[in-house]
């Protein structure tokens, strides 16, 4: 098998693909209230991003992860959960903000889904409804503890840490580890057209090492833990008996750019070859071609030789596309 690498020498194993530019929730750090969805003729059939998704597995990804949006919006994406699986991967993922997970969890175990990963940012409801312009607190939390007791446990939780929003709930989001199986993440606060550009971005912006810090200062110790995937965004931690971890992921701050190993699809036909960069590569045209996997493969080696050596991740720089419409 010809392995996907970039002209930086990384290994490319894993996509990420965004089957819906909408969402059910308003993030702040994500997208604005007044965001307006892409018009649905322009987003990919779930048939033509497996097609995507069956090139990217001939040249040696090995991992995929059904973002959006909010990927459970998207009518027919258990189904397509089960189709990634059947194509090969050796893992195939979901992030998700939980407001529809509870009634879908056992389809998507039904499918073969390997991980499940939930943002949770805060565990306040008032706070969560100013943070998602969304009263869904206590739904959310029910389907975190419905995971838990399915084959998907443990589960992750995705927290965007901001300053004086909730970053006073670092020590009680890291207590969760001492409490069950989760791993909780803490991601710094990205720069990508929510309503945290600029100077706002700056005052909201907490960096991992103080995260870690914080959480140590009330619960103890943090001890390494040793990485499956070298590639992997998140620097983790545990606590002395914990059955969870803890830990940082820091795009800002220490970012892990020499070790990306990503491509993302986006809902219309895009390769996004870096998170921080405005740079997209369309593939639109190569999915929808008579003869589809090569042209794609085409495609998928200039995506790599254009992939930056690494993002910028100034405030400054306004981004054309929001978190929500990359997939994050």
């Amino acid at each position: 098998m010809t392995q996907l690498i970039d002209s930086y020498r990384r290994k490319i194993d894993y996509l990420r693909i965004s089957v819906t530019d909408r969402c059910n929730f308003r993030c702040q750090y994500c997208m604005p209230e007044d965001i307006k969805f892409q018009d649905k003729s322009h987003i990919l059939t779930l048939e033509e991003m497996l097609t995507f998704a069956e090139a990217c597995l001939a040249l040696g990804v090995t991992k995929v992860r059904v973002t959006g949006g909010e990927p459970l919006v998207r009518r027919g994406v258990v189904k397509f959960v089960g189709w990634l699986k059947e194509l090969g991967f050796d893992e195939v993922t979901m992030t998700t903000n939980g407001y529809l997970l509870k009634e879908n969890l056992e389809g998507l175990v039904e499918a073969g889904l390997d991980r499940i990963n939930i943002s949770l940012d805060t565990l306040q409801p008032e706070k969560f409804a100013f943070i998602t312009r969304r009263n869904h607190f206590h739904r959310v939390w029910e389907a975190i503890m419905a995971a838990l007791k399915t084959p998907l446990s443990p589960v992750k939780i995705n927290a965007v840490a901001m300053r004086g929003i909730n970053d006073d709930e670092i020590p009680e989001m890291a207590r969760l580890t001492l409490r069950y199986p989760m791993h909780v993440r803490f991601i710094e606060l990205m720069p990508l057209n929510g309503d945290t550009d600029g100077s706002r971005f700056r005052k909201l912006f907490v960096p991992g090492e103080e995260i870690l810090e914080r959480a140590q200062a009330e619960l103890g110790e943090l001890h390494p833990v040793e990485k499956e995937d070298p590639a992997a965004p998140a620097d983790e931690f545990k606590f002395e008996g914990a059955p969870g971890t803890f830990g940082v992921i820091t795009p800002v701050s220490d970012p892990f750019c020499a070790r990306c190993s990503r491509l993302r699809l986006t809902a219309d036909g895009k390769i996004h070859p870096c998170l921080l960069t405005d740079l997209d590569v369309d593939v639109k045209g190569a999915i929808r071609s008579e003869d589809p996997i090569p042209a794609i493969h085409e495609v998928l080696w200039h995506a790599a030789r254009v992939k930056p050596a690494a993002g910028t991740a100034l405030p400054e720089q306004s981004r054309r596309r929001t978190m929500s419409q990359i997939g994050g």
